[in-house]
């Protein structure tokens, strides 16, 4: 196939920092996930297409502003909640059998239920300091906003949360 000929992938997504939400749309290309675009090392900002922006302190209480983009620094991003993601095809990995923790973790100020996927031999510490990625993935994600207690998330499939931004992380029965 004719590489020239594959659209690139188009997210729509909700991006959390310690003061803000940012929603809007993201490209990839090539095509890659959402997850994959957060973590290439070499693109430390992360522009947001058809962009809405709004302060958690005002989150719920006023109108977000508008703009055609929004150019954010990867590190200051806390959690990202994709709203609508392109399939993307993904290359051949090397399968590694891992199985689910449920976890609760605090970022900025936000909690985060979900599970997260580890090496069946390793503890939750052995494979929180084996994450080389800046964000890790959370799947059957809630989140809930501590500064804008209105806002919580809920149904999503997965939650990009940024492990450099994560304060504490324990399981959850």
């Amino acid at each position: 196939m004719d590489t020239e000929s594959i659209p690139p992938a188009t997210h729509e997504i909700a991006i959390y920092t310690d003061l803000l939400e940012v929603k809007g749309v993201i490209t990839a290309w090539p095509p890659r996930r959402v997850l994959d675009v957060l973590n290439t090392k070499d693109m430390p900002l992360l522009t947001v297409e058809r962009a809405s922006m709004i302060p958690l302190s005002q989150w719920g209480k006023a109108q977000p502003t508008l703009a055609e983009s929004i150019v954010l620094n990867k590190q200051e991003i806390v959690v990202v909640w994709p709203i609508r993601e392109t399939n993307v095809e993904t290359s051949d990995f090397v399968t590694i059998h891992k199985v689910p923790e449920k976890v609760i973790a605090y970022a900025g100020p936000f909690v985060i239920q979900g599970t997260i996927h580890v090496i069946r031999e390793a503890t939750l510490a052995q494979a929180w300091d084996s994450i080389r990625e800046d964000f890790i993935a959370l799947t059957d994600p809630s989140v809930f906003c501590l500064s804008a207690p209105q806002l919580t998330l809920r149904g999503g499939s997965v939650a990009a949360v940024n492990a450099q931004q994560t304060v504490a992380i324990h399981g959850r029965a």
